[in-house]
């Protein structure tokens, strides 16, 4: 990885860090709809994913944070007016933050439900491969989402027809509230990729270089036909659930907790792992970067019922 590449992955990550601080405030005085899903503690390994894709790669993402769309350069204030309803974001008020789309940065949005995005990001891979376009579809899932059927369908299918398919999961331990040593029989979700003929690899998501290599290799792999990779990504969750978690499940938050997940009485923040005055001077102007964002998002109306039914298949 060279610098350049490095600092760009340091600034996306710290810019969706503030950025999410000042949506939570949003979401808190009641000005954005408090649904929100903190990427707090896995920013730095969502940034370095998509550094090691084209910026044409289709993206199916996750449900955790903003970074992968301010990875693929969405404008801030777009982002804001599709978590506010608001005319300028992406998908004038259907779905919100579930389906923010923008297929010229490859952001095909996530699924209406968990786990759906496995069957369609296996079929984003096939019509590229039809297409004979050399790009890559990435699935962003977590640890919980791995144990949904269409997981494994997505998987075996993709592996049978040697489909230019990434399964990325970001492993923060943490299924909503439940410990994945509870829900899950396996320690590492990349040993169930053996079941399917394809790669599995377990990468540490605070090494920025460690992910950076591994994604380009399976990317690498399925550009020259030879299929999918499952590749595993452990990283931290910093906060809630969601904005409204009380967390209480967690050892070492308000109580002792069940004692069965993740010790979190001493979480690392990936992120202090950049130089403090490297830090300061990527982080210049990020405040008045978002305020501007947050004036936009004001300036527009909310999206008018009348448009419920345009844009669908059955009006």
């Amino acid at each position: 990885m060279d610098e350049l590449t490095r600092r760009r992955i340091f600034t996306t990550a710290l810019l969706a860090r503030r950025f999410e601080d000042r949506v939570a405030q949003l979401c808190l005085t009641g000005e954005i709809p408090a649904n929100l899903h903190l990427g707090a503690g896995q920013e730095l390994a969502q940034c370095a994913v998509l550094a090691a894709l084209r910026p044409d790669d289709p993206m199916l993402y996750g449900h955790r944070g903003t970074a992968y769309w301010i990875a693929r350069d969405l404008p801030l204030e777009t982002i804001l007016c599709d978590m506010a309803y608001r005319e300028g974001g992406t998908n004038r008020g259907k779905g919100g933050v579930m389906h923010v789309i923008d297929a010229a940065r490859g952001i095909l949005g996530e699924s209406g439900s968990l786990g759906g995005n496995f069957v369609i990001g296996a079929g984003v891979a096939y019509a590229e491969q039809r297409l004979g376009t050399g790009r890559v579809c990435i699935v962003f899932f977590g640890d919980g989402s791995a144990n949904r059927g269409q997981f494994h369908e997505a998987a075996n299918y993709a592996a049978v027809a040697r489909l230019p398919l990434i399964l990325l999961c970001e492993n923060n331990g943490w299924g909503m509230s439940v410990p994945a040593s509870v829900s899950t029989s396996v320690v590492d979700i990349a040993d169930r990729a053996a079941g399917y003929g394809m790669p599995g690899i377990v990468v540490d998501g605070s090494d920025i270089d460690a992910v950076f290599d591994t994604v380009a290799v399976a990317a690498a792999r399925a550009r020259a036909g030879d299929g999918p990779s499952l590749i595993e990504v452990k990283v931290t969750r910093l906060r809630g659930h969601w904005l409204g978690d009380r967390e209480s499940y967690r050892r070492g938050a308000s109580g002792p907790g069940p004692g069965a997940g993740p010790s979190d009485t001493a979480l690392v923040d990936p992120l202090d792992q950049i130089d403090p005055v490297l830090r300061e001077e990527l982080e210049r102007g990020f405040d008045e970067r978002i305020e501007a964002a947050v004036a936009t998002m004001r300036s527009r109306p909310v999206v008018s019922a009348d448009t419920a039914r345009e844009s669908v298949f059955v009006p």
